[in-house]
C-alpha cells in the first residue's frame, strides 16, 4: 500500500497492511504532530470514518491533513459571512417563530462560533494580550449552554430571547475584534511552521 499525507508519499514503518491498523497508526502520527485528518481517499475516492472499507485491499491511501490553527484560521475567514446569513435568519424568525429549520441553523451556528472561541483561547496566547478574553469566554459559554438547554426542552421563544439579549452583543464584539484575532493566529502559525 502506497502513503501519501498532504501529497507526499511517505513510510511508515508498518508490517501488517490491514486498514484499520494503517489508519491507527497514521492518526498517531498525525495527531503527535498536531494535526488533524480532514480529507481521506481510498484508490482516489473519497472516504469518510463513518464507512471505511475495511476488508478492501486498498493499494493507494491519500490523506489531507490541517493543523488546528489552519483549521481556526479559516474559521475566522468564515465568521463574516457566516454571521451575515445568522443575522437574516433571526430576523425572518422573530417574524415566522415556527420556522424549526432556521433554529436549528442558528444553534448549530450558535456552537460553532463557541468552537471558535474556545479555540482561540487553546491555540493562541490570545488571553494573555486581551485581558478580558477568559471573562469573553466564560460569558459565552454560559449563554452557549443555555440555549442548547433552551433546545432541549424545544423552548423557541427562550432561544431567541437568548439569541437576542446575549448572543448578539458577544457576536459583535467577536467579529469587531476578529481581524485582530486573525493577525495573531497567523503570526502563531507562521512562527509554528518556521520551528518545523
Amino acid at each position: 500500500m502506497e502513503i501519501f499525507i498532504n501529497g507526499e508519499k511517505i513510510n511508515i514503518g508498518i508490517k501488517n497492511t490491514k486498514l484499520l491498523n494503517v489508519l491507527e497508526k497514521l492518526e498517531a502520527n498525525v495527531i503527535q504532530n498536531g494535526e488533524v485528518i480532514v480529507e481521506l481517499k481510498l484508490d482516489g475516492e473519497m472516504v469518510d470514518g463513518k464507512s471505511l472499507p475495511l476488508n478492501k485491499k486498498v493499494k493507494i491511501l491519500e490523506l489531507t491533513t490541517r493543523s488546528h490553527r489552519e483549521i481556526l484560521i479559516e474559521s475566522l475567514y468564515l465568521l463574516e459571512p457566516y454571521s451575515d446569513r445568522f443575522f437574516e435568519n433571526l430576523s425572518e424568525v422573530e417574524e415566522e417563530m415556527n420556522d424549526i429549520g432556521k433554529i436549528i441553523e442558528m444553534v448549530s451556528f450558535v456552537e460553532w462560533v463557541f468552537g471558535i472561541v474556545l479555540s482561540l483561547k487553546e491555540a493562541t496566547a490570545i488571553d494573555l494580550l486581551y485581558s478580558d478574553y477568559n471573562e469573553y469566554v466564560e460569558e459565552f459559554k454560559k449563554y452557549a449552554e443555555e440555549i442548547f438547554e433552551a433546545f432541549k426542552k424545544e423552548d423557541f421563544v427562550g432561544i431567541i430571547e437568548l439569541l437576542e439579549g446575549a448572543i448578539v452583543p458577544l457576536l459583535e464584539d467577536l467579529l469587531a475584534n476578529s481581524k485582530d484575532y486573525l493577525k495573531e493566529v497567523l503570526k502563531e502559525e507562521g512562527r509554528r511552521k518556521l520551528l518545523n
